[in-house]
């Protein structure tokens, strides 16, 4: 389906503008325009997110996306920003149902439970910022609403990545820790939405433990 949109996309004039039609394919459409982006460097954006080769793209698709700030280049491998990773995720949804899902369908049956245990993963403190380490259960269920939307984590890899962040602060009696619901996800003045707690998510997937190094550390 999507090669098909990307064809589509091709007979389309740079300089032209598309009407915002009530139909996901014309708001696809409208979304790449919109981003600058091309159907190849959208396809680029998705064959990274899914681990896949296109070879039929082009370093100068490459280098586009890095000064858009889509990609960054680290040791030879292209790593896709939170704000690509997000714009994926919304493009990707035009081809799913309308319908949309419960918060059990989304975040597992248990999500309840999921999220009372990483709410005790916070200290039950005021943070030296003045606010509270555990942002009440609703506020943080509709912050994993967003991130569970927006990236594919396991609860494995949430739990692990917050015991490792909470972890880093103690010993500096928290200063300048992120609160259980910013940690989630945080809005900036310009709406941009972003999340530490998915930066942790991808080191724990890298296999990178600092939770060790710093019981080691205490140790000596």
């Amino acid at each position: 389906m999507f090669i098909f949109v990307i064809q589509l996309f091709n007979h389309i004039s740079d300089n032209q503008t598309l009407i915002l039609k009530p139909n996901p394919m014309w708001q696809l459409f409208q979304i790449m325009l919109k981003n600058n982006l091309t159907p190849n460097q959208v396809l680029l954006l998705f064959g990274i997110k899914q681990g896949v080769s296109l070879p039929q793209v082009t370093n100068d698709d490459k280098l586009a996306l890095e000064k858009l700030g889509y990609l960054t280049l680290d040791n030879g491998k292209y790593t896709m920003s939170a704000e690509a990773k997000s714009l994926i995720v919304h493009l990707d949804n035009y081809f799913t149902k309308a319908k949309k899902k419960t918060d059990a369908q989304l975040m597992g049956q248990d999500f309840v439970d999921k999220i009372n245990i990483y709410r005790e993963i916070f200290p039950n403190i005021k943070l030296p910022s003045g606010k509270p380490a555990r942002v009440n259960v609703k506020m943080l269920s509709e912050s994993f609403r967003w991130l569970f939307e927006t990236y594919d984590y396991t609860w494995e890899q949430i739990i692990k990545a917050t015991k490792m962040y909470v972890n880093e602060y103690r010993d500096a009696q928290y200063m300048y820790m992120q609160t259980s619901q910013y940690f989630i996800c945080k809005q900036d003045k310009h709406k941009v939405k972003s999340s530490t707690l998915a930066d942790y998510c991808d080191m724990i997937r890298d296999g990178i433990e600092t939770e060790v190094k710093h019981f080691k550390e205490n140790v000596i």
